[in-house]
């Protein structure tokens, strides 16, 4: 088993700026609980600095997400469409800040692992993992990088069952908005739509798979 590994962990769903409800879920979870991100905490909401100027300065696990790799790019794309929020949330911060960031963006990885005795390894990612998935140690390539990352599931048809059974894994991710988590045996997709007006920001437990949201 992994040295230092906790008996359970807080996978907080895709944040996009909304720090207040960010806050406030934080505030719902237990007082000493691990929590990891699944990534795109960034882009959307109002207060993108705020939410990363608190988890680089703080203990919390968190993968890269698509908008993540935008704001690291400095994509034109972010820089006319998604990040004209988060660009503007650094008037208060400040620009030096935005630099502090991306360095801690720099330092984020695609996947964490976590073992628990008595339960599948879980496997958090900012997309679905278990079509590309091979085990901790593989050196993914870029197309499987994107697919960690980019990846949308909204059909059942996209879910790999067989490859799910094989993993033996547990895939907790986010990327497609669900108006609800959802729990399946393999995985739970967890990004409830923080940014949007009836969107809810979601942590669910693992291994217990109890749900909080805000």
């Amino acid at each position: 088993m992994i040295k230092n590994n906790p008996k359970s962990i807080w996978i907080i769903g895709d944040v996009h700026g909304e720090y207040d409800k960010l806050l406030s879920l934080i505030d719902k979870l237990p007082k000493e609980a691990h929590i990891c991100f699944v990534g795109d905490l960034v882009d959307r909401g109002d207060k993108s600095a705020y939410v990363l100027e608190l988890l680089a300065n703080s203990d919390y696990d968190c993968v890269i997400g698509n908008h993540e790799i935008f704001m690291l790019e400095d994509n034109p794309r972010w820089n006319s469409n998604y990040g004209k929020k988060t660009i503007k949330s650094y008037d208060s911060l400040g620009l030096d800040k935005k630099q502090e960031h991306l360095e801690y963006l720099q330092e984020l990885s695609y996947f964490k692992y976590y073992e628990f005795e008595g339960h599948k390894p879980l496997v958090v990612s900012h997309s679905y993992i278990h079509d590309i998935w091979q085990d901790k140690e593989f050196e993914y390539d870029e197309n499987d990088l994107y697919e960690m990352t980019w990846k949308h599931i909204k059909k059942q048809e996209q879910f790999n069952e067989q490859k799910e059974i094989h993993n033996g894994i547990y895939n907790i991710f986010g990327h497609t908005v669900v108006d609800e988590i959802v729990v399946a045996p393999n995985y739970a997709m967890i990004d409830t739509g923080a940014c949007f007006k009836d969107g809810k920001l979601s942590a669910i437990c693992y291994p217990t798979l109890e749900v909080i949201q805000v």
